[in-house]
């Protein structure tokens, strides 16, 4: 029973780090339309997201990069209008 729950939580995480990929590559592509708002709605989802998954060091690495990129891409923006 421990082994299916332990294969059922790896697939998950596996899984929620595709969706915050996902979610950080569209916050990235709304910014650079111009909608920072949903931009960066996506940018805290996928936030929210990376800190209840379970993923391995590298890739949470790699997310994290990516997160702190995109995260410049819609700050700049969102201050100049303030």
């Amino acid at each position: 029973m421990d082994t299916a729950l332990a294969r059922l939580r790896a697939k998950t995480d596996r899984e929620l780090g595709i969706l915050v990929d996902r979610q950080l590559h569209r916050s990235r592509e709304l910014a650079g339309r111009g909608a920072y708002r949903d931009a960066a709605r996506d940018f805290l989802s996928a936030k929210a997201l990376l800190t209840v998954a379970e993923i391995p060091p590298a890739e949470r690495a790699r997310l994290e990069t990516t997160m702190q990129e995109v995260r410049k891409t819609i700050e700049l923006p969102l201050t100049a209008v303030a």
